[in-house]
């Protein structure tokens, strides 16, 4: 199963906002296993949607999560398990929908480019599994969302 690009609302461990112009990426490591069937409660929804298309997949918890405040047209790297890492690029600076445009590179994926509404996660399955079997999931986050809402 590769590429579920569904965006869902779940927590942000980091709710400062960024410096004007940059905007505040949040990623998340997910590991979901068949080898259990214990989901962090904050990963439910990920769950569900995940096993729609892979029902062997039953245990989900989180392995890690970072947040950097990135400036429009620059990149950073996050560290996610077993030396493995996400690229994250700022495209576009917020629109006047409050959406940003990002280009994400997953482990095993090409580009995958996007626009991303604030407090929303897109969740990529990779194929990477680790040496124990699990497969990675990132969850990704762009917050631009430093002025009132409408």
């Amino acid at each position: 199963m590769v590429g579920l690009l569904a965006a869902l609302a779940v927590w942000c461990p980091h709710d400062d906002p960024p410096p004007a112009g940059n905007v505040r990426v949040t990623v998340v490591a997910v590991l979901a296993t068949a080898a259990n069937a214990k989901v962090d409660p904050k990963l439910e929804e990920l769950a569900r949607a995940v096993r729609k298309r892979d029902p062997k997949l039953t245990g989900f918890r989180v392995a890690g999560t970072e947040a950097k405040s990135i400036p429009v047209g620059d990149g950073a790297t996050f560290p996610l398990v077993e030396k493995q890492e996400l690229a994250v690029t700022v495209d576009r600076p917020k629109d006047a929908n409050g959406r940003v445009g990002l280009t994400i590179r997953p482990p095993e994926l090409g580009d995958i480019t996007y626009t991303c509404a604030c407090d929303k996660y897109l969740p990529v399955v990779t194929p990477y599994k680790t040496k124990a079997g699990d497969t990675l999931i990132v969850m990704v986050m762009g917050k631009p969302c430093t002025g009132q809402k409408k």
